[in-house]
């Protein structure tokens, strides 16, 4: 069980995120939805403590973590449980792919480096970049940097999985390499937080969908019952907007 407790962030006077309380199940994907601007990247981010949040806790399983303040050892557990795949790639540009994938169990989990080795092969393979392992970022495609950040979080075994909208940033003909093989990890009964603008995705990928709409969670059902009978006003205005956008201008 993982659980969000009273996470609260702002920037200045501006309320990112007021409150949210969320408990997800082991083997749960959530995805996240909304609009622009409503605090789906922070929020991740806040979890993971890249940010600051103003209050707040993180439970993974048992053990409870204060990610309002900052206590080392506590955010050391946090970063050892949790991965965290961007909406851009972040790979070291002056290592490998295998070298990307080590750096998380060498530094932060503390393996020796032959142990580290055998697991970030395993990873790759599991996501299909085994062959280019010793290729650096420069010289893959965005695509395959994005399976690479993939096996790198999935190496340290995360009670916790962040994806930060992970397709955003690819041109359309890679992101269904990418989806693939998230779609995979989820069939292996991973625990996620997945931020994504790919409705569809979410909607088959996700046992549980959350719409957030400024810092609040005004949904919160299956993916049937958030994307075909939303209760609030907001979201089913979300769907209309999404569903004109995708008609074509002109009929001919």
């Amino acid at each position: 069980m993982v659980k969000i407790e009273h996470l609260s962030k702002k920037y200045n006077d501006n309320i990112v995120l007021e409150d949210i309380n969320l408990e997800i199940r082991k083997g749960d994907v959530v995805g996240i939805i909304g609009p622009s601007g409503t605090g789906k990247s922070t929020l991740l981010r806040c979890v993971n403590r890249l940010e600051t949040p103003e209050s707040g806790a993180v439970w993974l399983g048992e053990k409870k973590i204060e990610i309002a303040r900052k206590n080392v050892k506590e955010l050391r557990y946090l970063r050892q449980n949790t991965g965290m795949v961007f909406q851009r790639f972040h790979l070291f540009e002056k290592k490998t792919a295998l070298e990307n994938v080590m750096e998380g169990l060498v530094v932060v989990k503390k393996l020796k480096k032959e142990e580290a080795r055998e697991i970030a092969q395993k990873e790759l393979e599991k996501v299909g970049m085994a062959p280019w392992a010793n290729h650096y970022p420069k010289h893959l495609s965005g695509g395959q940097q994005q399976r690479v950040a993939l096996a790198r979080a999935l190496a340290m075994k995360p009670e916790l999985l962040l994806l930060d909208e992970p397709t955003s940033a690819l041109d359309p003909e890679l992101v269904g390499e990418v989806l693939d093989v998230i779609k995979k990890v989820a069939e292996e009964g991973y625990t996620m937080l997945l931020v994504s603008h790919e409705m569809n995705f979410v909607r088959h990928v996700a046992n549980r969908v959350i719409f957030l709409e400024k810092g609040h969670i005004v949904e919160d059902g299956t993916p049937a019952e958030v994307f075909e009978h939303p209760k609030n006003e907001r979201t089913r205005e979300f769907f209309r907007k999404m569903h004109m956008m995708n008609q074509p201008e002109y009929i001919i």
